[in-house]
């Protein structure tokens, strides 16, 4: 893995942790895996989840999962209208 990945894997921890997310990553055999979770008072917890065979790989599969589902309408708080 070359400098430049590595350092764009950790600004997006670094992202995914200023928006709130709560990140493990841990090394198992070949491969990384990882579990992003989000949670707030309005909103039930939020899991994305992901496996790598490079760090890097894995955090951009949790950021991309991440930034996805916090998009989705479902995630709009009870009583909230949303427009059609």
């Amino acid at each position: 893995m070359s400098t430049t990945a590595d350092r764009n894997g950790i600004i997006l921890l670094d992202w995914l942790r200023l928006l709130g997310w709560t990140v493990e990553i841990e090394r198992e055999a070949d491969h990384w895996v990882g579990l992003a979770r989000h949670a707030d008072a309005a909103t039930p917890e939020l899991r994305i989840g992901g496996c790598a065979a490079g760090l890097t790989a894995l955090v951009w599969q949790l950021f991309m999962g991440a930034v996805e589902r916090l998009d989705t309408p479902e995630r709009m708080p009870l009583g909230v209208l949303q427009a059609a």
